[in-house]
C-alpha cells in the first residue's frame, strides 16, 4: 500500500486557506471602507435621505429633578429619544429597551438618553425622580438619562411638529439624534428595533470618530 505523503496534503491546505486571507488584505489595502451611514429624517425625507438641512428646534422642558434642561445641554452628543409615559401598560418593556442601550453605552458620556413623557399631567417631576433614580443605579454618569415633562399642549405640539410623530399615543416611539442635532433613525419598541438603534449608534460614533481624524490631518497631505 502507498505510503501517503501527508506534508505535501498539510501544504496544499495551508495554501487553500492562506490564499483567501491574501486577496482580503490586499483589497482591504487597496480599498476605501465605508462605514454604513443612517439616513436622515426631516419634513421632506420622513422615508429617510441621504442627507437633509433640518434640524431639531431647541427646546426647554422639566426634568425628573424640576429643573430646566435646554436642548443646548446634548450639543455634541448622540442621543435616543424617547417617548412614553409612566403610566403606560408597556412602561416596562420600554424601560428595560431602554436600560439595554443604556447599559451597553455606560461609560460612554457623549451618549445619552432623553425621554420625553407622552401624558405630562401624570408625570411629575417626583414621580419622574423616584423612576430615574432607579435607572440611574446602572449609569456611570448621574444625568446620563432625562426624563422631560412640561405643559402637556406645549408638550405634544412639540413632539409632533419637532419630532414629526403623528400619534405620539399610538406605540411606543424612539428617534435617534446625532451631535449635529439630526434626527438620523425611527424605531418601534422591539427587539429587532433596538438592534437597528445600537447599530446606527455605532455607525454615527465611528464617522464622528473619522470625521475628528480627517480633521485632524488634513493638512497632513
Amino acid at each position: 500500500m502507498k505510503k501517503l505523503n501527508w506534508k505535501k496534503y498539510i501544504g496544499l491546505i495551508g495554501i487553500l486557506f492562506l490564499f483567501p486571507l491574501i486577496l482580503l488584505l490586499i483589497f482591504g489595502k487597496m480599498g476605501n471602507h465605508h462605514f454604513g451611514k443612517p439616513k436622515y429624517f426631516g419634513p421632506n425625507a420622513m422615508t429617510g435621505a441621504d442627507t437633509t438641512d433640518y434640524q431639531l428646534p431647541p427646546f426647554v422642558f422639566t426634568n425628573q429633578s424640576g429643573e430646566a434642561f435646554a436642548s443646548d445641554s446634548l450639543e455634541g452628543k448622540i442621543w435616543v429619544a424617547a417617548f412614553y409615559s409612566l403610566t403606560d401598560s408597556n412602561a416596562a418593556k420600554i424601560t428595560e429597551r431602554l436600560l439595554n442601550i443604556n447599559f451597553k453605552y455606560r461609560v460612554r458620556r457623549e451618549i445619552a438618553i432623553v425621554a420625553f413623557s407622552t401624558n405630562p399631567s401624570a408625570d411629575t417631576p417626583e414621580a419622574l425622580s423616584s423612576y430615574i433614580n432607579q435607572v440611574n443605579r446602572y449609569n456611570i454618569k448621574a444625568d446620563k438619562w432625562q426624563f422631560l415633562t412640561g405643559q402637556p399642549s406645549v408638550m405634544e405640539s412639540f413632539m409632533r411638529n419637532a419630532f414629526l410623530i403623528e400619534d405620539i399615543r399610538n406605540e411606543a416611539i424612539f428617534r435617534l439624534v446625532d451631535h449635529h442635532g439630526q434626527i438620523r433613525g425611527l424605531y418601534g419598541n422591539t427587539e429587532y428595533h433596538m438592534e437597528d438603534l445600537m447599530e446606527d449608534i455605532s455607525a454615527i460614533s465611528k464617522s464622528i470618530k473619522v470625521e475628528k481624524y480627517n480633521k485632524k490631518h488634513e493638512n497632513d497631505n
